[in-house]
């Protein structure tokens, strides 16, 4: 079976991007919204700018950005079948709308983290970064259960 190139996996990933783009037009006006129990309770909230947020975070491998933007396509499923990792503080000067993120992981061929957070003003947890193992290990030396 013959390896994708580099530029093969930027193309998918550009590609997977705009999909996942297409399925957020139909958020604009109406957020998604479900409640999920994984560990902690979650009234989650998913709107067409967080999904822009998620594919628009992109890292120097193609390969995972190609992953994480068809990850991004079904975030209700993978935070129900998650692994709860923990949760962080934000730093101090960022995000001053968030209370704290909260991390899951899944191993679908790979294990990405996702990062949630929740809102202070509304309670409700929003999906904020799809990311690889990598990034997770730099972010998570203040991780509590």
């Amino acid at each position: 079976m013959k390896q994708r190139t580099e530029e093969e996996y930027y193309i998918e990933s550009r590609r997977l991007r705009e999909e996942t783009m297409r399925m957020a037009d139909a958020l604009k006006d109406n957020p998604m919204r479900f409640v999920v129990t994984n560990v902690i309770t979650m009234d989650v909230e998913i709107t067409k700018s967080d999904l822009k947020t998620i594919v628009s975070k992109n890292t120097q491998d193609n390969r995972f950005n190609a992953f994480k933007n068809k990850v991004a396509q079904d975030i209700r499923s993978f935070l129900e079948k998650s692994v709860y990792e923990g949760w962080r503080e934000v730093m101090p000067g960022k995000h001053p709308e968030t209370a704290f993120f909260a991390y899951f992981s899944r191993e679908l061929g790979e294990k990405a983290f996702l990062c949630v957070r929740k809102i202070k003003n509304t309670g409700l947890f929003k999906p904020y970064a799809i990311i690889n193992q990598r990034t997770f290990d730099a972010e998570i030396q203040n991780l509590r259960k």
